[in-house]
């Protein structure tokens, strides 16, 4: 009888090894060699579903993304003022799981320098972040009022800057997670 193999699995679970080398390597650390393994696998086993060095760290990159988002549709039933806290500070790295897909997000930023799909997704994930920290605003808006007087706009990419800012500080060991975590929580009570 033939063994079932679920390809999905296989393909995360390369995927996840990719991340681990990148956490630990940078993404110029990266090789078929490095992540097979990482992942106990053959490169074969990579360049069956992968074809490319290339094409993995894109799917790297853009599995991140869709990680993020899975995370976020977690909180669908929460409400809007919930759900914006959610989007602006799921980033801040709470433990060392966090700490490593926040080191990977930040070499894929890199990368997006001299990568233009990679920046496209990149970019992409940005705007989608934005744009729904603007529907997530609003909506709050419509229950308590117009809040500070900027648009929702300018309040969102007010956040997303904040939270950057403060995901980077607590990278580097400036600041704890509860601290800036709770800065947002403020920020985003203001609105």
């Amino acid at each position: 009888m033939p063994r079932v193999v679920d390809h999905e699995e296989r393909r995360w679970e390369i995927v996840y090894a990719l991340w681990l080398v990148i956490a630990q390597h940078g993404i110029e650390g990266v090789s078929l060699r490095h992540v097979a393994a990482e992942a106990g696998v053959s490169m074969g086993r990579i360049q069956h579903y992968f074809g490319t060095k290339e094409a993995l760290v894109l799917a790297g990159c853009t599995s991140l993304v869709q990680s993020a988002y899975g995370g976020y549709q977690e909180t669908a039933d929460a409400a809007p003022r919930e759900r914006l806290l959610h989007v602006v500070s799921q980033q801040i790295p709470r433990d060392d799981a966090g700490r490593m897909g926040v080191s990977v997000w930040y070499a894929y930023v890199a990368k997006s320098i001299n990568d233009s799909a990679v920046r496209q997704v990149l970019a992409e994930a940005r705007r989608g972040a934005e744009e729904e920290c603007v529907r997530l605003i609003r909506a709050d808006r419509g229950a308590v009022g117009d809040g500070d007087g900027r648009s929702a706009l300018e309040q969102a990419r007010h956040l997303l800057a904040l939270a950057d800012g403060l995901t980077l500080r607590v990278l580097v060991g400036d600041l704890e997670p509860a601290e800036a975590v709770g800065m947002l929580e403020v920020e985003v009570g203001r609105l």
